[in-house]
């Protein structure tokens, strides 16, 4: 008796039913959009653009089922076509993208990093007063099975002409970095690797070696260890184009001219203007960009190199680079979100023109430690501006927000419609009798 009651009362007030549906289902809509807006600016904040896709792709993996998955891949995959087909930018990924066989030219860095407490120094570094040699470790060579040739001279082996004098370059073995998910690549850096390391000199917390690679064109190669700075944040500040245009007053123009739309590829093609004291014109770059974050290594790796896009030619006045590669380590003490890292930086490039001994000199010992003197201030006020957006978003963060809230008036619609079902029933009653 009670139910057909209760259905008559549905049939006879189905607009107010309706209504009342209606306002509950605005209600948990928009509280539940508010709370997913939250979230996803809250972990924004936490763990920037990349640490959110890698949310995203973490949970992609594990929680979403075939059928929604299948069905979010055709949606993604549409949404490529139609890129595509609005234009290309001219520049093919498949042929420039940088190789991860790249990266395999950290392994020395790496065993640096590692030896760190057992660093000697030699003779060449004791002369130059430098804190820590990476002659010894760098000059070493091997032979073509990667086993390392021992060293009989304190500065270092000296290259042989017989068989077993072996080569740097065999040392260049895999480092075997967690891959699974990225494109291997094509395009390769070509260095002078049997060319032999040697102290250049130390201020503060930087240690510098250089190789030639030609005729009075070195690489360099720079150390450094910071315990107040994380591995994630210090990453930010490197691939940060609109951040790096606030605090490198050197960068005249930062611009992104294309990425790499392959999924874990990370690759990025860069215009770099970059501003040169007076009487020089300054110099620009077309480069190619792309690093690896090696989660089971706890590792992170940076590589660019010189390249060319169509958009952006030579242009009057200024000297454009193309001969120019850099290989950046990043090892945080503990975890990629916890303070302390060594970080290793060898880059290389030529500018075009001869340039005087000294002034080539003044660059190095003077530019170029300021310049990583103030990324890290840098890197250390982006963290402050990210913990500030943090303790902000905590003191807003509502679960549920009294703007979305729904109303005395709106209420439970079943409540409201049982209410009414009961008055009803008792009218019938009244009138029976």
């Amino acid at each position: 008796m009670l139910l057909n009651r209760f259905v008559l009362a549905i049939k006879t007030q189905s607009r107010e039913t309706l209504r009342a549906w209606s306002y509950q289902c605005e209600s948990i809509f928009a509280q539940r959009s508010r709370r997913i807006q939250q979230l996803l600016t809250f972990y924004q904040s936490v763990y920037g653009t990349q640490g959110l896709k890698q949310l995203w792709r973490a949970y992609y993996r594990r929680e979403l089922q075939p059928p929604i998955r299948g069905l979010m891949l055709s949606a993604v995959g549409l949404m490529g076509l139609n890129i595509k087909r609005m234009g290309s930018d001219g520049f093919d990924w498949n042929k420039e993208r940088l190789s991860l066989s790249n990266f395999d030219m950290c392994r020395r860095d790496i065993e640096f990093i590692n030896t760190l407490p057992n660093n000697q120094l030699c003779e060449s570094c004791k002369a130059k007063k430098m804190k820590y040699c990476y002659c010894q470790l760098g000059n070493q060579r091997c032979r073509k099975s990667g086993a390392s040739i021992p060293s009989t001279s304190k500065q270092g082996p000296s290259p042989g002409s017989g068989p077993d004098s072996g080569s740097i370059r065999n040392c260049h073995t895999p480092i075997g970095l967690d891959t699974r998910e990225a494109p291997a690549g094509v395009v390769r850096i070509q260095a002078q690797d049997d060319h032999k390391w040697e102290p250049y000199f130390s201020k503060n917390e930087f240690s510098i070696w250089r190789r030639e690679e030609r005729s009075s064109l070195y690489s360099y190669k720079v150390y450094a260890r910071f315990d107040d700075i994380t591995a994630d944040d210090f990453l930010h500040v490197q691939t940060d184009l609109d951040y790096r245009r606030q605090w490198d007053d050197t960068a005249l123009r930062l611009e992104l001219i294309s990425e790499d739309p392959v999924p874990g590829s990370n690759s990025h093609l860069i215009y770099w203007e970059m501003q040169w004291p007076r009487l020089f014109a300054n110099r620009d770059y077309v480069y190619c960009r792309r690093y690896i974050k090696d989660e089971a290594r706890k590792m992170i790796f940076i590589c660019n190199r010189g390249a060319k896009h169509s958009t952006y030619p030579a242009l009057s006045g200024k000297v454009r680079v193309t001969d120019y590669w850099s290989l950046m380590v990043i090892k945080p003490f503990r975890g990629f979100h916890e303070p302390g890292l060594h970080f290793i930086l060898t880059y290389y490039d030529d500018p075009g023109i001869p340039i005087p001994q000294n002034i080539k000199s003044w660059v190095t010992q003077k530019q170029m430690p300021e310049f990583l003197t103030k990324m890290y201030v840098a890197t250390k006020n982006y963290a402050c501006t990210r913990a500030l957006k943090m303790k902000d978003m905590f003191n807003s963060f509502n679960i549920i927000n009294e703007d979305y809230t729904a109303n005395a008036q709106r209420g439970s619609w079943l409540g409201s419609l049982s209410r009414n079902s009961v008055s009803h029933s008792h009218d019938d009653e009244t009138k029976k009798r």
